[in-house]
């Protein structure tokens, strides 16, 4: 019999994780809303001198965009510590998932050789899935501009046809190097030939599992916005705030700031749960798939343990 997965087993793992790893969650989403206050707190200066007052609309976007090409360079360069943070979380959450009856004083998070494989095999990944996107796009500019020059209305069709076709080939070539990264982890070496194979016949299957999972994470990403929206707009009318109508820059906003700092704090809290959440969603279900799919059969449920070095219960599944 052919080895396959269970699309349920695999969108139930991130779900499982959060109630046996709640404290490894958060940490992982406490890291990475760190350094996103972090780095966006260091750019809020940039912007303290745009205008903001009423008539100042034109005077006001171009020293935006003034100040958002200045801050672009900060931000380029700290990109890799933000992806080194995601390669650790992910690899974190990966570990979880595969030792489920497990406890880690770390949150499973590390720096080793794992980390160092799963970055090479994704930057690989990245590479050949983007290269092969330009060299079909390139194609297919090249030949709607040949076919222009001898009937306009077949380059038009011949390029909305050649668009979706780029696109499906686009998405399978993504589908079926998903797996490469976790069969990586799993085997605990290069696992290219090994992710390529796992993914061959199950195309369709990782297909529906990624559009459940943005089906899933719609109303999750909702809901976290309502809360967060909530949690400010309950401070700033339960203090009787009012906008300042004299302000005449976003640094004179600066009092505003202030009163709702405690409000702000309070809401990074479910923004760092979510983040946790999002990060094992995003590593739990491919991890489940490869394992399936490497073992031929379903993963069993975990055993009842209690996580005592890092307070997180488990529970059955």
């Amino acid at each position: 019999m052919k080895p396959t997965f269970s699309i349920g087993e695999a969108l139930a793992a991130p779900f499982r994780l959060a109630r046996r790893r709640p404290v490894s969650l958060f940490l992982w989403g406490v890291i990475m809303t760190g350094i996103m206050v972090a780095l966006y707190g260091m750019l809020v200066p940039a912007f303290a001198n745009v205008p903001i007052g009423a008539g100042r609309a034109r005077e006001a976007m171009v020293e935006y965009i003034h100040q958002s090409q200045m801050a672009a360079v900060w931000i380029n360069a700290m990109t890799p510590l933000m992806y080194l943070a995601m390669l650790l979380v992910w690899t974190a959450a990966a570990r979880a998932t595969l030792s489920p009856g497990k406890g880690d004083r770390l949150a499973f998070l590390r720096v080793g050789m794992d980390e160092v494989r799963v970055a090479v095999v994704y930057v690989a990944w990245f590479l050949l899935w983007y290269v092969s996107l330009i060299v079909l796009v390139m194609i297919g500019f090249a030949l709607g501009l040949t076919i222009w020059f001898i009937d306009q209305t077949i380059a038009i069709v011949v390029g909305v046809v050649f668009g979706l076709g780029v696109a499906i080939v686009g998405t399978w070539l993504w589908l079926r190097l998903s797996l490469i990264a976790p069969a990586t982890l799993i085997l605990k070496a290069f696992a290219f030939a090994e992710g390529w194979a796992l993914t061959r016949g199950q195309v369709w299957k990782l297909l529906g599992l990624n559009l459940l999972k943005w089906v899933i994470s719609i109303p999750l990403t909702l809901g976290l916005y309502a809360l967060v929206a909530a949690i400010l707009a309950g401070a700033f009318f339960g203090q009787g705030l009012t906008w300042p109508a004299d302000a005449q820059t976003v640094a004179d906003l600066q009092p505003l700031f202030r009163a709702m700092l405690p409000a702000g704090a309070v809401a990074l809290i479910p923004v760092a749960g979510f983040y946790g959440f999002y990060l094992a969603f995003s590593a739990a279900p491919s991890i489940v798939a490869a394992r399936q799919l490497l073992d031929g059969v379903p993963v069993p449920p975990a055993p009842i343990v209690a996580d005592a070095a890092s307070g997180d219960g488990l529970e059955p599944a």
